[in-house]
């Protein structure tokens, strides 16, 4: 990853929380939108990694990104496989991600979701993805662009793109094409 990617991905996440570019307005969403921060010390922390010059450096954000972490309710390991631009965690608290997920661009994951694993297989999150609070993603689902997942749904099979999906187990509720 370039130092340009890098930034270019830092912006596309924080457009997500703000549309304020002011330094002041960074610092502010920074400081109050704890997605965000945790989102800043991820995007980090994988530029980092990409770079051997900065593996020292990388140990000491890695403290840093678990304190995060910890203190926000974010479990989603650092090593997963790469996150897409413009994650937006909506409201922190209780999120589960599976090291082998798979999460596209402009996603958005709200408390309480949980994207994992029945030994069988890693759901696939495409692009657009809006999870509601307490939803889970489970198995070797993909879920197709611009899906958006109700509130409580637990998904166990495949959703089609641009699909609303409610309930336990999730059925389809409308599509959108």
């Amino acid at each position: 990853m370039t130092r340009k990617e890098y930034k270019r991905i830092l912006r596309c996440d924080y457009l997500r929380y703000s549309s304020d570019t002011s330094l002041l307005g960074r610092i502010k969403t920074y400081k109050l939108k704890p997605g965000y921060e945790w989102c800043h010390w991820y995007r980090k922390l994988c530029y980092q990694n990409s770079k051997p010059y900065l593996k020292p450096l990388a140990f000491l954000t890695r403290l840093h990104f678990h304190k995060v972490s910890v203190k926000y309710g974010i479990d989603i390991p650092s090593h997963i496989a790469p996150i897409g631009e413009g994650l937006l965690i909506d409201h922190f608290s209780c999120i589960v991600v599976h090291t082998d997920a798979i999460i596209g661009k402009n996603v958005t994951i709200r408390q309480g979701c949980v994207i994992g694993t029945n030994g069988r297989g890693v759901p696939v999150l495409e692009d657009g993805v809006d999870m509601g609070s307490g939803s889970a993603i489970i198995g070797p689902v993909t879920v197709g662009a611009g899906s958006i997942i109700g509130a409580h749904a637990v998904v166990t099979h495949d959703v089609p793109a641009g699909a609303t999906v409610v309930g336990n187990p999730a059925r389809i509720l409308a599509t959108n094409n």
